[in-house]
């Protein structure tokens, strides 16, 4: 894909319209012109080849004369990746504008060569009881209109790093982030400056990484509406009001409810909003609870249908971050250049998606807000009965 530093301004829609140009906007994180044309040669250098990220192939794709120009954009040039970040999730929001706006919270999780680069640790593959050194972070996207793209990124610090200080200060770990944190404390973080830049949200979607009671109390504080999947429970799977449904031949899932108004033991949902528990069957049997804080007057089981829409556009946006503007695909060792290297991948990711959405008009499914009772919506005990 190749990008122009200068590409004109232009609506999805084609007209002309005042949205800046995202490459301006980077080049405008930098005071001198030298660490400001490395970072927009390495975000092309990302869209030219995501698949190969060490610095020495980087400095090849962005004409540099050596690795080290690209060590020092990610390291010790003089530049704020927090202040980009927040460029990109303003130029996403503008983008995607607000159909049915939903944020998104995802683990993500990256296989890593050896145990020296910063949060590395050792854990088991899945299936396969072998070990592995792996590095999660928690992402947020925003998603409106059935599309998604990365907005914020908060690398996790497992708790064998916490416990090592000496080792966070070999990689470079500010003394105020050696600290036990939590996936769903992340998220809140992530969330909290969503809500400073009034990003606009009908629905906050989230995996069971980011269950804990605290954020979700959080959110019910906010009178903000939820769905987020719960953790496995050990033993058979619990009791429907109802008769489990059976996934129908040409369904991916079924849908049905465990019950409303639950009691504490779930959180205090805000006045007028209710808590409620359902229940998703997929296919190929596995089952999986989510919990829903929406008003009174929401429908739960198309509520719940449309939040986990969301959250697969979010799974396609971070997919597509990874395979093709090279979230994952990097070498870097310390937490400042993890964080500007994973920032300057959600600008590439922001790139190939507005050139996307620039060629041919794209099908908009609107998400329905919480209170959307009305205008044909079925009710629960309508869609269960057809689930």
């Amino acid at each position: 894909m190749e990008v122009s530093s200068r590409s004109p301004h232009v609506r999805v829609d084609g007209s002309a319209g005042p949205r800046p140009d995202l490459l301006e906007l980077l080049g405008q994180r930098f005071t001198r012109v030298e660490p400001r044309d490395r970072a927009l040669a390495y975000v092309r250098a990302l869209l030219a080849d995501p698949a190969r990220g060490s610095a020495a192939e980087i400095a090849v794709r962005a004409g540099a004369d050596s690795a080290w120009s690209t060590q020092r954009l990610l390291t010790r040039a003089v530049w704020d990746a927090d202040q980009l970040r927040d460029s990109v999730r303003a130029h996403v929001v503008t983008l995607l504008g607000a159909s049915g706006p939903c944020l998104v919270l995802r683990r993500h999780e990256t296989a890593r060569a050896g145990r020296s680069a910063v949060a590395v640790t050792p854990t088991g593959a899945r299936g396969t009881g072998r070990e592995r050194n792996t590095q999660v972070a928690a992402l947020l996207c925003y998603v409106s209109g059935g599309v998604g793209a990365l907005i914020d990124r908060e690398l996790h610090l497992p708790p064998q790093w916490v416990s090592d200080p000496a080792r966070c200060a070999r990689a470079g770990v500010p003394a105020e982030h050696v600290r036990d944190r939590g996936m769903a404390d992340l998220g809140q973080r992530m969330l909290e400056r969503a809500a400073a830049a009034e990003v606009p949200v009908d629905w906050v979607v989230a995996g069971p990484d980011f269950a804990d009671p605290r954020l979700r109390q959080w959110l019910c504080r906010r009178r903000l509406p939820f769905c987020v999947e719960l953790p496995q429970l050990p033993g058979p799977a619990p009791e429907p009001e109802a008769a489990t449904p059976r996934v129908e031949a040409g369904r991916e899932e079924a849908w049905h409810l465990l019950g409303r108004g639950l009691g504490p033991v779930y959180g205090r949902p805000a006045p007028g909003f209710r808590l409620t528990l359902l229940a998703r069957r997929q296919a190929s049997g596995y089952t999986s609870r989510f919990l829903l804080h929406a008003p009174v007057t929401a429908p739960g089981v198309p509520a719940a249908r449309a939040t986990a829409a969301a959250g697969a556009a979010a799974a396609r946006a971070v997919r597509e971050a990874d395979e093709r503007a090279g979230l994952s695909s990097h070498q870097v060792r310390s937490w400042v250049a993890w964080y500007r290297h994973t920032t300057l991948a959600m600008t590439a990711a922001a790139l190939r998606l507005e050139g996307r959405l620039e060629t041919p008009a794209r099908k908009v499914s609107r998400t329905p807000r919480p209170a959307d009772s009305e205008g044909g919506v079925p009710d629960d005990s309508e869609l269960d009965s057809k689930a």
